[in-house]
């Protein structure tokens, strides 16, 4: 992680009484190879637990959002973002090494780019759930491109965009509490392309994707946003209340994530920004 005042890259983490989690995505974070400025922004979402300041130990920015929500969180840290791009992940990603050099060449070789999301992998899921997430992100793909027209795609787990198309738009919706990334990207689409990249890989939790009430909710979503381009007003309890079991950082499995020429790669893309 660089410090400099013009900073390509901002990443965005809203966080509810994550301590179990926090620290592990944060590490992830501060070790991604760029040769460009990049800040990490942490959004405390009233965490009664000790993510606050587990936050501040790792010498990252923090701010709180009181008004509780994923939607609010995500806004809040991105008003605040310097970056030229901004990043938004869960407080359970963990960025492969070379993620921003790999998001940076997307942008880079596509002008009409203004967001894109990459395909989550598993690094705690039994095998049954490893399957079905190829099933469901093949589903995805298919929604993303042929039924929203290209405007879904990307999710809150792994989700760059500009920042300036994204002071465009009425940003963030601050009174959903999910679906606020589907929201987004229909409203950036209307500014150029949005972009599921299967090939952009991500390390998440599985942790969140259970079959249960809450899953239907977020799968309604999705067709409504697929479909009718409009979210469903939702009212989901946080995320400590929908989450009811947490695994074992024992068991994670380690993903293995190509990497051309080791090193970090140099991207006009930074240099034409900084000029």
């Amino acid at each position: 992680m660089v410090e400099n005042e013009k900073m390509l890259f901002s990443i965005v983490i809203p966080a509810y009484n994550e301590e179990k989690h926090i620290k592990f995505c944060l590490d992830c974070a501060k070790k991604l190879h760029s040769d460009f400025p990049y800040e990490i922004i942490v959004v405390d979402n009233n965490s009664s637990d000790n993510t606050w300041q587990i936050a501040k130990d790792e010498k990252v920015v923090v701010i709180k959002e009181t008004k509780q929500g994923v939607g609010a969180a995500r806004r809040a840290g991105t008003a605040i973002a310097k970056g030229f791009f901004v990043l938004h992940i869960d407080a359970d990603t963990h960025l492969p090494e070379s993620y921003l050099e790999d998001v940076s060449e997307r942008f880079e070789k596509d002008k009409n780019l203004v967001c894109v999301g990459g395909q989550m992998y598993f690094y705690d899921a039994p095998l049954w759930k490893d399957l079905l997430r190829v099933f469901l992100h093949r589903i995805l793909w298919f929604f993303a491109v042929v039924v929203s027209r290209k405007s879904q795609g990307p999710m809150g787990n792994n989700m760059t965009f500009r920042k300036d198309v994204y002071d465009l738009t009425t940003g963030f919706d601050d009174n959903l509490r999910f679906g606020e990334d589907m929201d987004l990207s229909k409203k950036l689409s209307e500014f150029g392309k949005v972009k599921l990249d299967m090939k952009l890989k991500c390390p998440v939790s599985s942790r969140r994707y259970k079959v249960n009430k809450s899953l239907f909710e977020y799968s309604m979503n999705f067709f409504s946003m697929s479909t009718k381009g409009t979210p469903r007003k939702n009212d989901l309890p946080p995320a400590k209340e929908v989450i009811k079991t947490e695994f074992s950082y024992a068991k994670i499995k380690k993903i293995r994530v190509n990497r051309q020429n080791g090193g970090a790669k140099k991207f006009n893309l930074w240099h034409n920004i900084a000029k």
